[in-house]
């Protein structure tokens, strides 16, 4: 058993993001040696934090982790607590003038906490922190891959996958600087954190749903999502989308951003007082336009380098599916490789099958997140839009 394993190819992970991370675990399970490689000093050592969703994806996360992985995944909840059913689950949509519900989207999903799902799936796997790449060196038709880190040392592997998010450095180097750039949309977004330390203004919020309530205006969204178990310490994530242009502001700055864009008093409550009663010391928010990359073709060198997850395909929010899409990668990319384990195939026929997937769905991923965020703009036309015709499905 050990032999074979030694002659599998040698991974090497660009990235400890939840993608990368995932793709690890999944590989290790099989049988593969993985490094992963990842910038930051520690898991979590960016400040930033945010919750994801997880729909469509689930049966296949479920069937990449290990057991022991699975039994903590409800650790990064966003709310432990909350007793998920999944013949009741839904994400209530409410006109943001009136209150009223619009619809509801039925789905089995999950609210997770990215840092905590960073740390669950972590556990067991080779990490090697401060080891930023800056470059990537390839010889021939084969043969390993060079991977130059930041702090001058080497490495080397069979298969680099680049999983190290929407400004990847690994996509310039398949695609080139121009063609690696991702698209400016004509949508502007604010998203954080927020802690109000106050019981009656945390069940308030939460009066819509639990954990994820959506209200719609004219021209603009915003998302309510909490997190906790304990209505004194709950925190919040409020993500606020609008049509129109913005630069990068952080801090008091893009407290002082999210309040201005939800200024109008006919917004309803609880969702004009989740931004009111914002606090900029118990806050972290952050400012963007918001950026898309539609997939396209790479050459792998050879099935030596590929990418996945918002490398490989960033998508705009709206409609919860950059996660899920990132898990279809994963999980299609394990199923070539245990192919070259199991069945013989070469490492490069694995990859060909892998990119004849991504190179479609991600670009049709990324084109419709763009449709997306235009239908939420359009409060009187969402019971047109994918959001009601096909909820949170692929």
């Amino acid at each position: 058993m050990g032999e074979q394993k030694n002659t599998l190819p040698q991974v090497a992970i660009i990235g400890a993001g939840v993608c990368g991370l995932i793709l690890a675990q999944g590989l290790q399970k099989n049988g593969y040696e993985v490094v992963v490689y990842e910038k930051e000093k520690y898991i979590g050592e960016k400040p930033r934090e945010w919750t994801m969703i997880i729909h469509w994806a689930l049966p296949t996360l479920r069937k990449m982790l290990p057991d022991e992985i699975l039994d903590d995944l409800p650790s990064a909840y966003a709310d432990p607590s909350y007793p998920y059913n999944q013949e009741k689950e839904t994400i209530p949509f409410f006109n943001g003038l009136t209150g009223d519900l619009q619809f509801e989207v039925a789905a089995p999903f999950r609210r997770m906490s990215r840092t905590r799902l960073r740390k669950a799936c972590a556990k067991g796997l080779d990490i090697r922190c401060g080891k930023g790449v800056v470059d990537l060196q390839v010889g021939g038709s084969e043969g390993p891959v060079t991977i130059v880190l930041e702090d001058g040392e080497t490495a080397t592997a069979d298969l680099v996958v680049g999983a190290d998010g929407a400004k990847s450095r690994i996509r310039p180097w398949l695609v080139g600087e121009e063609a690696s750039k991702p698209t400016a949309s004509e949508f502007a977004i604010a998203n954080g954190i927020v802690k109000y330390e106050s019981a009656e203004k945390s069940e308030a919020l939460r009066s819509k749903h639990p954990v994820c309530s959506v209200s719609i205006t004219p021209g603009e969204g915003m998302i309510l999502i909490a997190s906790k178990s304990d209505p004194s310490t709950y925190s919040f994530q409020i993500v606020r989308s609008w049509r129109g242009q913005t630069d990068f502001l952080e801090g008091p700055e893009a407290v002082e951003k999210i309040k201005e864009v939800t200024a109008n008093p006919a917004i309803h409550d609880p969702f004009r007082s989740a931004v009111h009663w914002i606090q900029p010391d118990s806050a972290r928010f952050v400012v963007s336009q918001m950026h898309y990359w539609a997939t396209v073709p790479w050459d792998s060198r050879g099935g030596r380098v590929i990418l996945a997850g918002d490398a490989a395909h960033s998508v705009l929010p709206n409609r919860g599916q950059g996660l899920n899409h990132a898990l279809a990668d994963v999980s299609s990319l394990i199923n070539e490789l245990v192919k070259v384990k199991e069945e013989g195939i070469t490492l490069q026929a694995a990859i060909k099958a892998y990119e004849d997937d991504i190179f479609v769905r991600g670009r049709k991923a990324a084109l419709e997140s763009v449709e997306d965020a235009g239908a939420v703009m359009k409060e009187p036309d969402m019971k047109k839009s994918r959001f009601v015709a096909q909820g949170l499905s692929k």
